[in-house]
């Protein structure tokens, strides 16, 4: 769901049905501008999408928006506000982003970070009779967050040159957004753990953005390179076939010690960062249009079950799904 800002503390879960009237309220109030393409003759009543929707207002201007919700009619937003950071999180269904002319694609599992502004906004489309679950992180610009964020990382976004980012969501990232969004923590307890994996979140995100060399707290040492030879080479040829044997070798290491310190150096074993690797070149190809068989194939699978079981795993839809959406994304965002 499009950001939605917070006016509460810790505003209780709210499960309704949202209406047109709701939605032009929203964005009277938060600068969002809403399109019901499906409504040309819609009256305030009308229903839009019905589910739950939390808002979590931090110290500093952070608020967190959990989402949970069907999609009753398709609509599309159009953000008019400023914000340092916005970052949105997908963990069941699709997003259609726009953003000035870059056009993105956001399934379960992915996540998204920009900046707003006049310059640069944001278009969304959600497609009808849909399921959606995300977490969203906005700031406001009055510049109150960065007393809020460890003063590193603020400094690392604020001169940070990507003004748009998309990414898949590390599993052990995504495992402490699943938890703390389970009915059994205490709502305190929720607040403090959803804000920590967001500002988690974060963090990843700028660590893909920097050059190897230019990341902090990992030690250029001659194990260090012969590990991210490793992690480049899974990266750039996913589709070969690789044994932790031969892999040892080119890191002149045991497969016992690549084992232990590939997963202390990345947080995944070597075989789970080859699997996310080639289920993202298979979406990519996707995206671009290739079958499910030729991205399959193109990406290091020799069986099509196989891919389309774990790819549904890792995303939450059918490689099939995600090409149908991706086309009709990318017609409405043009």
């Amino acid at each position: 769901m499009s950001p939605i800002s917070c006016h509460s503390s810790a505003a209780p879960a709210m499960k309704k049905i949202f209406s047109v009237s709701d939605f032009i309220a929203f964005g009277e109030r938060y600068g969002i501008d809403y399109r019901f393409p499906a409504l040309p003759q819609y009256t305030q009543s009308s229903p839009v999408l019905h589910g739950d929707i939390e808002e979590i207002a931090l110290p500093g201007g952070i608020c967190i928006t959990r989402s949970d919700v069907h999609v009753l009619q398709p609509y599309e937003t159009t953000s008019r506000h400023s914000s340092p950071l916005y970052m949105l999180v997908v963990l069941e269904g699709n997003v259609a982003l726009a953003v000035n002319e870059q056009t993105f694609l956001l399934s379960a599992g992915m996540a998204f970070c920009s900046r707003l502004s006049e310059q640069q906004t944001i278009r969304a489309h959600h497609g009808a009779d849909s399921k959606l679950r995300t977490l969203s992180l906005g700031m406001y610009p009055d510049g109150g967050w960065r007393e809020r964020l460890p003063v590193s990382l603020a400094d690392e976004w604020e001169h940070s040159a990507t003004s748009a980012r998309v990414w898949q969501v590390p599993e052990f990232l995504l495992s402490g957004l699943r938890y703390a969004q389970q009915p059994g923590p205490h709502a305190a307890s929720r607040q403090l753990m959803l804000e920590g994996i967001m500002l988690q979140l974060l963090g990843y995100a700028l660590n893909l953005c920097q050059p190897a060399t230019q990341k902090r707290g990992l030690p250029v040492t001659g194990e260090y390179q012969r590990l991210e030879l490793i992690r480049r080479l899974l990266e750039q040829t996913p589709e070969k076939a690789y044994t932790l044997n031969e892999l040892a070798r080119r890191a002149a290491m045991s497969p016992s010690s690549l084992r232990c310190k590939f997963r202390h150096a990345y947080g995944c074993t070597v075989f789970d960062y080859l699997r996310d690797c080639r289920l993202a070149r298979a979406r990519r190809y996707l995206m671009e249009g290739y079958s499910v068989q030729q991205a399959a194939w193109m990406s290091g699978y020799q069986h099509a079950t196989n891919f389309a079981t774990a790819f549904r795993r890792r995303y939450g839809c059918s490689p099939g799904e995600l090409r149908d959406a991706s086309l009709t994304a990318s017609r409405h965002c043009a």
